[in-house]
């Protein structure tokens, strides 16, 4: 945790580290001061009337953009843990960094680091600039950093006890290592393509792969750290690779596009950004590193917005080329626009915009080099597919038998049981009680025609494979029709201001069942003369009341049979609620409801 106080000494607050077990981002806590003349030194910039410039930072990772100026800040800290502390600052392109140091006693001492400084001068031999800030547990001081660069200053700042940075900063450099191994795969790759078919657009490519590998290999520190870490004077013409980067995938999108037969200009503008970027060398050349970077950050913006303008412009001519292109380079051009935008401090420098180009081109890459094995895997992607649909109507078909034989034995199972039953009773009382041989043989009328509806019922909900719910409207009004008008139940069917509903096979099914439940229990018990059913769509919920006039029940005191049961439990299969209102004489309410997409 960071504790902020007052200072004595000036206005900046103390950074109070209370814990050591994980980086402290300290951005935000931070003064600074851009010094334009570069020409102060540490006493400069605490003579009062500089000491008085020094400002709050607002970024959480302090970017000046590219500038001439020397960059100062500065910042008290206490340490009141049991470690070391160290400085972490995030940025390994960086010409000059100078720290000193002012412990309670007012000593000075001064640690040096930047691009020109040999990487085994530093206290630490890694990619990024790891400060010891020579703190003791329960010691603090006072810190000035002076930064000065040719490229944008940008630095993120954390502190923290080493052994922590080292398992923070382990799976960056993995994927570091990764990203460069790809780059370098693509480029041999490509080459013996290039070798094989002789195209110019494969030998463009290859280059191209390699500047950006170069430019992001010295970008995250890591050329210096393993390739040239004593041969500090070749940091100075690190620019080239991101210049090389841009010239060689103008070459490559002019030849892979075939641009000059569709857009006859794109010639003489690709030449002229080529012209543009040989001058940026030479100001690099000629020490101007500030203006030729900006220069180049400009030019390139602009080359990126080109290419993808001719790229489109192309393709609607109707190339299928272009459009592959766009497919595979519409991420990195993205990306780059947002890399240069943060360079020019345009974007805020966080770990998405400083990585934003790094992981744009790794995708480049993978999508031009591996266009065939994106097809394959589409393909086995569609067989896939495939196989699961009929996976899913095997599973469908296999409930949908489980469902028929479930309905054939408790309902129409059940029935015949009963018209077995009071056959054998009407047979042996047929000479007794013709009376009441009578009333038997009705009973088992009724019952046959139970057995035949709930047959009628099973064979249209396996025959109904349609999500339109407007054919189980027409169901439902058959079966009431068929129920009320020889009881004389007047009835009032409601569902004309429906929208289109799609409701598939399965839930429709449970809907009809419950509706049947409903209307049966009306014919059965309720002893109703008027009943009233109405189909409403509200909140995207499809609603469903039925209500009756008749003698009702009390909730408290009847069970709850197993026909309400079933309703309820299809109904929460459906994802819907039931409810259940009704008073002895007041008639009974079923409301239903479920979500729907419209």
């Amino acid at each position: 945790m960071i504790l902020l106080g007052n200072s004595s000494v000036f206005a900046q607050r103390k950074i109070v580290i209370n814990s050591s077990d994980h980086p402290f981002v300290i951005g935000r806590q931070i003064e600074v001061f851009e010094d334009k003349s570069a020409l102060l030194d540490l006493k400069g910039v605490q003579a009062p009337g500089n000491d008085a410039r020094f400002t709050q930072s607002i970024q959480i990772n302090p970017n000046f953009g590219v500038t001439n100026s020397v960059v100062w800040s500065r910042f008290k800290l206490v340490n009141n843990t049991s470690d070391k502390l160290y400085l972490e600052i995030g940025e390994p392109v960086m010409d000059s960094i100078t720290i000193y140091k002012i412990d309670s006693s007012n000593k000075i001492s001064i640690t040096k680091a930047g691009v020109y400084l040999p990487s085994n001068e530093r206290d630490l031999h890694t990619n990024f600039y790891l400060i010891d800030l020579k703190l003791q547990p329960n010691e603090y001081a006072t810190y000035y950093m002076r930064l000065q660069n040719s490229q944008p200053i940008i630095f993120p700042l954390r502190v923290a006890a080493l052994p922590v940075f080292f398992e923070d900063n382990h799976p960056k450099d993995l994927l570091q290592g990764f990203y460069l191994g790809l780059m370098i795969v693509m480029a041999i790759f490509n080459f013996f393509i290039f070798w094989t078919v002789r195209s110019r657009e494969y030998l463009y490519y290859v280059l191209y792969v390699l500047s950006f590998a170069g430019f992001f290999a010295h970008n995250k520190g890591i050329s210096q750290e393993f390739i040239w870490g004593q041969a500090v004077w070749v940091n100075r013409f690190s620019p080239l690779f991101l210049a090389f980067t841009m010239i060689f995938g103008l070459l490559f999108a002019e030849s892979f596009l075939n641009a000059p037969r569709y857009i006859p200009v794109t010639r003489r503008i690709t030449r002229g950004f080529i012209i543009l970027i040989a001058l940026f060398l030479f100001f690099n050349i000629i020490g101007l590193g500030a203006e030729s970077t900006k220069f180049l950050n400009l030019t390139s913006f602009f080359a990126v917005f080109y290419i993808l303008v001719v790229a489109i412009l192309i393709w609607l001519e109707g190339s299928l080329y272009a459009l592959f292109f766009l497919i595979a380079w519409s991420t990195m051009l993205i990306s780059a626009m947002i890399f240069i935008l943060q360079l020019s401090n345009a974007l805020p420098s966080d770990y998405f915009t400083r990585n934003a180009l790094q992981v744009g081109s790794g995708l480049e890459v993978v999508l031009l080099s591996f266009g065939l094995a994106y097809r394959i895997n589409a393909y086995r992607q569609e067989t896939e597919n495939a196989q699961n649909e009929v996976i899913k109507q095997l599973q469908e078909n296999e409930q949908i038998r489980n469902r028929i034989a479930r309905d054939l034995h408790d309902d129409i199972g059940s029935t015949l049981s009963s018209i077995g039953i009071l056959s054998q009773v009407a047979e042996n009382q047929v000479l007794n009680s013709p009376v009441s041989v009578k009333d038997l043989l009705k009973k088992i009328t009724d019952s046959s025609q139970k057995v035949q509806r709930s047959l009628s019922d099973i064979v249209w909900t396996t025959r109904h494979t349609s999500d339109n719910f407007s054919e189980l409207l027409v169901k439902m009004r058959e079966f009431i029709a068929e129920l009320f008008e020889p009881k004389y139940i007047h009835y009032d069917f409601k569902a004309d201001d429906l929208p289109d509903i799609k409701l598939s096979p399965t839930k429709q099914y449970h809907l009809y069942l419950i509706f049947k439940e409903a209307i049966n229990n009306i014919v059965k018990y309720a002893d109703a003369s008027e009943v009233k059913i109405e189909f409403f769509v509200k909140d995207n919920h499809l609603l469903m009341t039925i209500c009756d006039d008749g003698k009702g029940f009390d909730e408290k005191t009847v069970k709850q049979g197993n026909g309400l049961g079933n309703m309820k439990k299809r109904a929460e299969q459906m994802t819907g609620k039931l409810t259940v209102t009704s008073k002895p004489d007041c008639g009974t309410s079923i409301n239903f409801s479920i979500p729907l997409i419209l």
